[in-house]
C-alpha cells in the first residue's frame, strides 16, 4: 500500500472501502456455524444416523418412515450411506435390498444406487424393504456364511439427513423402522425401531425382561397367542472399521446375576440376532439353552432386566418381547 492510502502496483481500493469490506466480513457468521453440532457440507448441514436392525424376506418386511417437520425451512433429504448384511464388512459379495418408495414397485438397490428421498416440510415418505438380495436379480441362493445368529434376511443402515440448517435437523424426526411379520400377506406382529445418532451410541445398555420361567411353559401357544412371554434381541456394530465383542447378562428383580454369556465377535457394520432362550435343544438362535430355568413369580413368569453389560466398542442393543398376540419393544436404558 502506498502513502496515499491505496494499494500499490495499480491497486485502486481505497483504505476506507477496504476497511468497510473487512468489517462486513467479520460480522458474518463463521462457515458452518448455522449447522450447530452437525456436519457442514457445502451450504447444507448433515446428520448421520443408524438403524441397527431391519428385516426383509423370510416372512417379514420393514417400513422406513421419513418425516420433515412443518417448521423446516426447506426439504430434508434422506440418503443411504452404508447398507450392510449381518456379516458386515466380513462379507464381500453383493448385498442389496428391494426398496419401493411411497407404494412404488420395489427395485433391487445397493447403498450406491439408492435414490435419495427429498421430503418437503410437513410431509413424509415411506420406504418398504421386502427382501434382502445377494445378486442384482434377487434370485441367488443365500450364501453359506449366513448361519446361526448371523441372519440372511437382516440388514442395517447408516443414513444421512441433509437439511438447510442445524435448526431444521433439530426439528426433523429421526427415521422410524417398523418390522412387520407377515402371514399370507397380513401383518401378524410388528415392532418399531427409531434411528439413533451414530455419534451417540454407547457400550452398555439394559432392558426390562419378562420370560416364561420353565422350558415346559415357554413357547407354548393357544391358537396364535403365546401363553407366556419370550424375548428376542439384537446387537449391532455401527463401526465401519473395528469388530466388537460384547457380553449379555441377565439379572433378577433384586439385581442378582442369573446368567452371563459372551457373544461371538461382531464384525464391522455387522449384527447378531438371538432369542434369549432357545426353543429346542441345540437351537442356534437361542443365546441360552432351551433347558434354562428361571425363578418364577406367582404368574409363572421371570421378571428382571438384561442387556449388554460390557462391549469393546459402541453397539446398538434392541429388545422385543412376544406375549399373547403382541410383539412389544422393551424400554432400553443406556
Amino acid at each position: 500500500m502506498d502513502g496515499t492510502g491505496e494499494f500499490g502496483n495499480g491497486g485502486r481500493v481505497r483504505l476506507p472501502t477496504f476497511l468497510a469490506v473487512i468489517c462486513a466480513i467479520s460480522a458474518l457468521p463463521a462457515f458452518g456455524a448455522s449447522c450447530e453440532n452437525y456436519t457442514p457440507v457445502g451450504n447444507n448441514c448433515v446428520r448421520t444416523v443408524a438403524l441397527g436392525w431391519g428385516v426383509g424376506g423370510g416372512g417379514a418386511q420393514s417400513v422406513i418412515t421419513l418425516l420433515s417437520s412443518t417448521s423446516a425451512s426447506a426439504p430434508v433429504t434422506f440418503a443411504i450411506s452404508k447398507l450392510n448384511s449381518s456379516r458386515g464388512a466380513t462379507y464381500s459379495g453383493y448385498f442389496g435390498i428391494t426398496a419401493g418408495v411411497n407404494g412404488a414397485e420395489p427395485n433391487t438397490v445397493t447403498a450406491s444406487s439408492f435414490t435419495p428421498v427429498s421430503v418437503a416440510p410437513g410431509l413424509g415418505a415411506q420406504v418398504v424393504v421386502a427382501q434382502t438380495c445377494f445378486d442384482a436379480t434377487c434370485t441367488v441362493a443365500i450364501p453359506a456364511a449366513f448361519t446361526g445368529p448371523f441372519l440372511s434376511n437382516m440388514f442395517s443402515v447408516l443414513m444421512t439427513m441433509t437439511a438447510a440448517s442445524g435448526a431444521d435437523l433439530d426439528a426433523t424426526p429421526l427415521p422410524l423402522l417398523t418390522v412387520q411379520f407377515l402371514n399370507t400377506g397380513s401383518v401378524t406382529f410388528q415392532e418399531q425401531e427409531q434411528a439413533v445418532d451414530a455419534a451417540a451410541v454407547r457400550t452398555t445398555s439394559a432392558a426390562t425382561l419378562d420370560e416364561g420361567a420353565t422350558p415346559a411353559a415357554r413357547y407354548v401357544y393357544t391358537g396364535a397367542a403365546v401363553n407366556l412371554p419370550y424375548t428376542a434381541f439384537s446387537v449391532s456394530n455401527p463401526s465401519a472399521t473395528a469388530a466388537v465383542t460384547a457380553s449379555i447378562a441377565v439379572y433378577d428383580a433384586n439385581g442378582n446375576l442369573t446368567a452371563a454369556v459372551t457373544l461371538p465377535a461382531i464384525p464391522p457394520l455387522g449384527a447378531l440376532g438371538y432369542l434369549l432362550v432357545g426353543r429346542t435343544p441345540g437351537d442356534t438362535l437361542g443365546l441360552l439353552p432351551s433347558s434354562t430355568t428361571f425363578a418364577a413369580g406367582s404368574d409363572g413368569i421371570f421378571h428382571g432386566t438384561y442387556g449388554v453389560i460390557a462391549s469393546s466398542g459402541p453397539v446398538i442393543f434392541l429388545s422385543q418381547e412376544f406375549y399373547g398376540s403382541s410383539m412389544l419393544n422393551a424400554f432400553i436404558v443406556p
